[in-house]
């Protein structure tokens, strides 16, 4: 695939590492663009909603991002068109950034950066659009549908955004991917009929996965 069928991906890949790279070196821009509950909910700067995607943790966190939204839109971008991934893409940020947001409304201390929730809006549109391709999860040697990777990684984003696992954005993952996954189905209705199977299999897990974590009443504000 040539690198000018990809332009949106190009530009996000280069703007993303750029900020980043920047940011790096002044921890003021840092702190700036960062998502902040604090910060959105009490003075209202909306923006970092968005600017948070430009901003990374450290290096492996940048290249992580990047090369995954590298693989994804080099082929899905050309195959849905440009203006509308850049769109997916932003509103996927945005999606994630307000569920994050509202998961943790009352912590106030939390803070988050990475272009994650956006690339997990890809992967979701895409998995919506392809649900039966094969995709390589290490260290597992063989390719396994998307449809039951979506899946198993809501399933994954529910219960370790409630429990509280690890220093990942669980909650942004989700928001993120369902954001993807519904905006694709706006953009192209005719292929969420024509896999209307895979796509309620992939929220039966995460409705299952959501009561599940209620009834354990291990819901966390």
């Amino acid at each position: 695939m040539e690198l000018a069928t990809a332009p949106a991906t190009l530009t996000i890949v280069a703007v993303t590492a750029t900020v980043t790279i920047l940011a790096f070196r002044n921890e003021r821009l840092y702190e700036r663009l960062m998502l902040s509950v604090d910060a959105v909910l009490s003075r209202s700067e909306w923006w970092r909603m968005l600017t948070s995607s430009l901003v990374h943790a450290d290096w492996l966190h940048l290249f992580a991002n990047m090369i995954s939204l590298f693989a994804f839109g080099m082929w899905f971008e050309h195959t849905i068109a440009p203006w509308r991934f850049g769109l997916l893409y932003i509103i996927g940020v945005v999606i994630a950034s307000f569920t994050s947001v509202i998961a943790y409304r009352t912590a106030v201390d939390y803070r988050a950066v990475g272009a994650s929730g956006g690339v997990c809006a890809v992967i979701g549109g895409a998995t919506v659009m392809f649900p039966d391709i094969k995709m390589m999860v290490f260290p597992v040697p063989v390719g396994i549908p998307a449809w039951i990777i979506g899946a198993l990684f809501i399933v994954y984003s529910i219960v370790g955004s409630r429990e509280r696992w690890d220093n990942v954005g669980h909650a942004a993952h989700l928001g993120g991917t369902l954001g993807g996954m519904g905006l694709v189905a706006a953009f192209f209705p005719g292929y969420v009929l024509g896999n209307i199977i895979y796509v309620l299999a992939i929220l039966a897990s995460g409705a299952a996965a959501w009561i599940w974590i209620r009834r354990r009443g291990t819901i966390k504000n």
